[in-house]
């Protein structure tokens, strides 16, 4: 009898070893969670300075991580800037160059697209994949390699059928709405179809919604919901893709009046009327006028202070989620990647969107939390661009092969969070945007210098130059001083070169079905 005890005993011990080392393999790979914002200018954080908003979860994420200062978007706009983090590729070479446009069927003329996808590859490497919120990918009936997919691309019907396709309608509608004659959607569009007419009502919209039913909460909920069905025996990536603070700026009560007007700072960048700049006055010139003429300092300040109260109920959300995941044990093994698709010059210049390539619109924040093991803390000054997310994140996910897709644009930032070769840290970014290379935008930037590039149909493009040394809020043009005459010379060769490269790259013909 003893040694039967004994043989159970030591059956049980085996049995308990054996499922400990099961859970270990189950758990081996980290969780990755991205969050992704739209429309967030990257100076709009506690964290890089800001003296009037609050954002303590978005802060307080930064000091247990990495704090990029110096973080650009490959692409100021939705879509291109999305697909890019998607595929390691910078717009002309995925397909996607404008929004409501598809991949490209076939990169390098052989390639599927879906050996590019991010989740695609993340599955295969074993992941459980899900995304709520904003994915801006057509056709949005396709999962794109999601196993879970709660979507929200836009509210309203006035580009394309965004709306017809969105959870977060169907869901509003069902659960706020159902009894009521109130077309949703209707309300929505007329909102967003205020401009060009007012570009206050625009960008302010109605506020109509309670915080119940806005947008930000039901993204966060549906990424609980994702975490807590997901697949358990594998490890997760979850996209939590917040529509904000995109226009409508005007978040609910009480986020609409958390901040007072009188206490906004316009800051350095706000008066300048960039005379000197005709790349801006081509692009953003009237429109900056119109308001500069329009709008006293106090409209300005109503809209920004409207722009921090969506921004602080982001972070508020974020912080419940940030709060799930450590009280469900989930924390220390996920990486957490917060960043903007791309900025918004909110107030820079006297206007207002996106689309070009000041940093205000093409600069954004990020920030890196590393799974519990992994990574220094600290703060990273290194140029770098999100398209190296898609490096980093397979690199972490264990995917040996996605650097030798063809074609591929994408580094891995891994030597930058682990220090082990930041010395050899290429020092430089770029960032294109636009359908067409006959008349689209790029930019580098390399050190202190940033060259911006417009190219003209049948014309000579035009360039800008500034030197973040001597003008840190970008708004004196160098491009026509003599004393940058050499070195302006440098980096236009170096742009046109990789102009021409992405040139040859876009694709033949847009399918602009999509869109209305």
């Amino acid at each position: 009898m003893k040694h039967f005890k004994k043989f159970v005993i030591i059956a049980l011990v085996l049995q308990m070893v054996n499922t400990s080392c099961n859970e270990v393999k189950k758990t081996a790979k980290p969780n990755i969670i991205i969050v992704m914002c739209d429309q967030f200018r990257f100076d709009r954080l506690g964290v890089m300075g800001d003296k009037v908003i609050q954002t303590p979860n978005l802060d307080a994420l930064s000091k247990e991580g990495i704090l990029f200062k110096n973080a650009y978007c490959p692409s100021p706009v939705c879509t291109p800037s999305r697909a890019s983090l998607k595929t390691g590729l910078f717009p002309p070479g995925n397909g996607m160059v404008t929004n409501w446009v598809p991949f490209k069927e076939k990169i390098a003329g052989s390639t599927d697209i879906n050996k590019y996808l991010l989740p695609e590859r993340l599955k295969a490497q074993g992941y459980y994949t899900g995304m709520a919120g904003k994915l801006h990918f057509v056709p949005a009936e396709e999962n794109f390699g999601f196993d879970f997919k709660s979507l929200n691309d836009a509210p309203y019907s006035v580009y394309a059928d965004d709306d017809k396709h969105s959870d977060y309608v169907k869901w509003l509608k069902a659960y706020h709405f159902k009894n009521s004659e109130t077309d949703i959607v209707e309300i929505f569009d007329k909102d967003e179809s205020y401009y060009p007419d007012s570009i206050y009502k625009f960008i302010m919209g109605s506020g109509w919604r309670t915080e119940e039913q806005h947008d930000i909460p039901w993204t966060i909920k549906e990424s609980i919901k994702f975490l807590e069905t997901r697949d358990s025996e594998k490890p997760f990536f979850l996209f939590t893709s917040i529509f904000g603070p995109h226009q409508p700026y005007l978040a609910p009560a009480p986020w609409d009046s958390l901040y007072n007007p009188d206490d906004i700072v316009l800051g350095p960048r706000f008066p300048a009327v960039m005379e000197n700049s005709p790349i801006f006055q081509l692009n953003h010139g009237k429109l900056a006028k119109r308001l500069h003429s329009s709008w006293d300092d106090n409209k300005y300040k109503e809209v920004v202070a409207a722009y921090y109260g969506q921004i602080s109920m982001i972070d508020r959300y974020l912080g419940k989620m940030f709060d799930f995941l450590k009280e469900k044990g989930l924390w220390e093994n996920t990486w957490i990647i917060f960043l903007a698709d791309h900025g918004d010059f909110n107030s820079a210049y006297g206007t207002f969107f996106k689309g070009e390539m000041y940093d205000v619109s093409v600069k954004i924040p990020l920030i890196i939390k590393p799974a519990a093991g992994h990574g220094l803390k600290g703060i990273k000054r290194e140029l770098v661009n999100s398209i190296d997310l898609y490096g980093t994140i397979l690199d972490i996910a264990g995917d040996k092969e996605w650097n030798n897709l063809p074609q591929m644009e994408s580094k891995s930032l891994l030597p930058l969070i682990d220090n082990s070769s930041a010395g050899e840290w290429e020092n430089k970014v770029f960032s294109i945007i636009g359908n067409n290379p006959e008349t689209n935008l790029c930019m580098l930037r390399t050190g202190s210098l940033k060259i911006i590039r417009k190219s003209i149909k049948d014309r000579e493009p035009i360039y800008e130059l500034y030197d973040f040394d001597k003008d840190p809020y970008e708004v004196q043009n160098e491009y026509g001083n003599s004393e940058y005459l050499n070195v302006r010379e440098k980096l236009r060769t170096e742009l046109d070169s990789w102009w021409k490269k992405q040139a040859k790259r876009y694709p033949k013909k847009l399918d602009n079905s999509f869109r209305k």
